[in-house]
């Protein structure tokens, strides 16, 4: 990975990219040279798209390429992730989950026109995944073959790290993932998010933190959402959800939320009949969440628990 000298001020950098300070309240979102293009185009295309909204995200002003790397021009916001308020204000974590909620659901009233179909992206993740049994890729194909297509808005890695809180509300930010689809396939994305994404990147205290808060900030947004949203249902959610691990870590259950550690699936693996890791990527080549999905010998269609906000 080259950095370039612009003389400009890094503000961040991220897994594809720099965030650099650009003109009076404009940031440049910089690629990194090992980003392949269409990457770029793809985040650009989004980005056109839902600046001609009213959403709070910051707007595409331009795009450029600098010394062969793509980069976006947008509005600069002051604020900080939803990720790191909740860990300064912890107490407000049912009353940020619900904002939260809101924000993904007027998202899912625009529509998603010229986007990747959210299917086919998610059947190429799983024809691309490394190690999976042939039989339980078609199972996994078929299944997905046998869901509604849709046309709404999706961003496809919402969760409180693409979200930033300002002195105007919530601002969602990065549309690179956005996809056109079914908006349930798209909380189903973020309740698996929520439930078993790592925190990266940050300190002992707030990895526990974040997992102590995970059960009540989960409840508290898919509640709201699914106020806010009737047109989609827990089942609808649920259809869409990896299969068969969500009756282990349903809501309604008592168990407290554990994080995910990839040792307990290499400690399945031995005992299981079936195990399957399911790669959930935010984009191509970026940090995968792997999620154990236990199969039991006598049926691999076994369909999971409902999901509940209670």
């Amino acid at each position: 990975m080259r950095m370039i000298d612009t003389g400009k001020i890094s503000i961040a950098r991220g897994r594809t990219a720099e965030i650099l300070d650009w003109q009076d309240r404009q940031v440049l979102k910089l690629f990194y040279d090992w980003v392949p293009a269409g990457w770029a185009e793809r985040e650009a295309q989004a980005a056109r798209l839902v600046s001609a909204t009213t959403l709070p995200t910051p707007k595409l002003l331009g795009e450029l390429t600098l010394e062969g790397r793509p980069g976006l021009i947008y509005e600069r916001v002051a604020g900080e992730s939803l990720l790191k308020r909740l860990g300064s204000r912890p107490w407000r974590c049912a009353r940020f989950a619900r904002e939260f909620a809101g924000l993904q659901a007027a998202i899912h009233r625009q529509r998603g026109a010229g986007l990747p179909p959210y299917k086919e992206e998610l059947a190429k993740t799983i024809r691309r995944l490394e190690g999976l049994p042939s039989g339980l890729q078609s199972a996994a194909l078929d299944r997905l073959a046998g869901l509604p297509d849709g046309e709404t808005l999706c961003h496809g890695d919402f969760h409180p790290d693409q979200v930033m809180v300002t002195a105007a509300g919530q601002v969602v930010m990065d549309w690179m993932t956005a996809r056109a689809g079914q908006p349930a396939a798209d909380v189903a994305r973020t309740v698996t998010l929520l439930r078993f994404g790592p925190v990266l990147d940050a300190s002992w205290l707030m990895r526990l933190l974040t997992n102590l808060l995970r059960g009540i900030f989960f409840r508290a947004y898919l509640r709201r959402y699914l106020e806010l949203n009737p047109a989609v249902t827990a089942a609808a959610v649920d259809a869409w959800l990896p299969w068969p691990a969500w009756p282990k870590t349903s809501p309604a259950r008592k168990s407290r939320s554990q994080p995910f550690s990839s040792k307990s699936c290499e400690a399945q693996e031995k005992d299981s009949p079936v195990l399957v890791t399911q790669s959930a990527y935010s984009n191509p080549g970026s940090n995968r969440i792997q999620l154990c999905l236990k199969l039991s010998k006598e049926s691999r269609h076994v369909r999971p628990g409902p999901v509940s906000s209670r």
